[in-house]
């Protein structure tokens, strides 16, 4: 069974004129909610009929399209490895090559 109440901060949004002329989406969002929790929910084709009215009646869009020429969502850059990281990379080989010694010469495993 349908609520038929709306919340007190979607009525006090609601019927402050300055604040839902201020904040279009939030005022939409809270409308299309107490229609739905009423248990009149707005389709997806009667958004999109409200969304066509309210540019009408704003002259701007709710949503822009961007075009960028780059990857719209690129990669983070690879951190530059440190001094500290560069000297443990140049020193794996001789590390390794210890540890193959110890292993050989002791006849087992390393401590």
């Amino acid at each position: 069974m349908p609520n038929k109440y709306v919340l007190p901060e979607e009525a006090a949004f609601l019927t402050n004129p300055e604040a839902a002329a201020a904040d279009r989406i939030t005022r939409q969002d809270f409308w299309l909610l107490a229609k739905q929790r009423q248990g009149h929910p707005i389709t997806h084709e009667a958004g999109n009929r409200l969304h066509d009215l309210e540019v009408r009646i704003s002259g701007r869009p709710t949503l822009v399209h961007v075009v960028t020429d780059s990857d719209p969502e690129p990669e983070p850059p690879t951190p530059a490895m440190t001094e500290v990281e560069a000297g443990r990379l140049r020193a794996l080989p001789a590390i390794r090559a210890a540890v193959a010694r110890k292993l050989h010469l002791g006849g087992g495993e390393a401590a």
